[in-house]
């Protein structure tokens, strides 16, 4: 079979959709920033941030997963993270920029 979207897949893990709001500590400048939920998987995330977080891939986060959409998620604290992309195409037109981020293994 040579379907272009399955040769053009490098994901290991199935994403599912993913909107609520949440909270990240950026290391870099010691922030915590407000940020929205676009999709999951087993070992990342995809995040819109507003336009003027300070963020490149590399950079480490601690993403708050226990509060995820307001309720409180017991036994789950803040989960360590690497951005591994930042997509600025919607910067201008949207005022906020994608962030991919992949999970610390456990």
């Amino acid at each position: 079979m040579n379907d272009s979207t399955t040769c053009n897949e490098r994901r290991l893990h199935a994403r599912y959709p993913m909107s609520t709001s949440l909270q990240f500590h950026h290391g870099p400048s010691k922030r915590e920033v407000p940020a929205r939920s676009v999709d999951i998987s087993e070992n990342g995330m995809l995040m819109y941030v507003p336009a003027i977080t300070p963020v490149r891939a590399g950079q480490a986060v601690y993403v708050d997963l226990a509060n995820i959409g307001g309720r409180p998620a017991r036994g789950i604290g803040p989960v360590q993270a690497t951005i591994v992309r930042v997509d600025r195409a919607e910067m201008t037109s949207k005022g906020y920029l994608g962030i991919g981020i992949r999970f610390a293994a456990a």
